[in-house]
C-alpha cells in the first residue's frame, strides 16, 4: 500500500468508525488477529484486547459524547506509519470514566499514530489534551 492509501485508511477510521459510529467497519479495516490489535494510551488504559475491546471503547465513548466528531488535520505518512493531527469536539451527555454527564461541550487537540500492515490498521498510539478536556467539562480547575 502506498503512503497515500495508508492515510486514506486512517481517515476512514476516523470518519466511518468514530464520526459515524459504524463499529462494523472495525472488522473490515483492522487486523482480524485480535490479540495483535492494540490501542495504546486511548480512552481506556489498558484497552481491552482485540477488536471486540476496541468496539467496546468506541461504544462507551459515543455513549458519553453522542455528537463526538473528529476532524483530521495534517497527516504525515512514512512506510507503514501514519501520524494524524486531530481536533475532537463533543458534548458530555453520558457517563465518561465514572464522571456523570455535565452537558458541557469540549474541543481538544490530539495526535494519533497508526501502524498499517497488509492494508489493515494494526496498532494505534494516541495522545490527547485530557487536562484541557476535564477543564472544559468543569471537572478540573482552569489554569490561571
Amino acid at each position: 500500500m502506498s503512503t497515500e492509501q495508508n492515510k486514506a485508511l486512517v481517515r476512514r477510521w476516523f470518519e466511518e468508525v468514530l464520526n459515524q459510529g459504524n463499529t462494523d467497519t472495525v472488522d473490515v479495516i483492522c487486523m482480524r488477529c485480535a490479540p495483535s490489535f492494540v490501542v495504546i494510551q486511548g480512552v481506556a488504559n489498558p484497552a481491552p484486547p482485540g477488536l471486540e475491546g476496541v468496539k467496546e471503547i468506541i461504544r462507551t465513548l459515543l455513549a458519553a459524547f453522542p455528537d463526538l466528531h473528529f476532524t483530521v488535520g495534517d497527516q504525515i505518512a512514512e512506510g507503514d506509519m501514519v501520524v494524524s493531527r486531530l481536533t475532537v469536539h463533543g458534548t458530555h451527555q453520558g457517563e465518561f470514566m465514572g464522571i456523570p454527564p455535565t452537558n458541557k461541550q469540549m474541543e481538544i487537540a490530539g495526535i494519533s499514530i497508526w501502524n498499517v500492515q497488509d492494508d489493515k490498521l494494526i496498532q494505534e498510539w494516541v495522545s490527547w489534551d485530557s487536562l484541557g478536556m476535564l477543564q472544559q467539562l468543569g471537572i478540573a480547575p482552569a489554569q490561571s
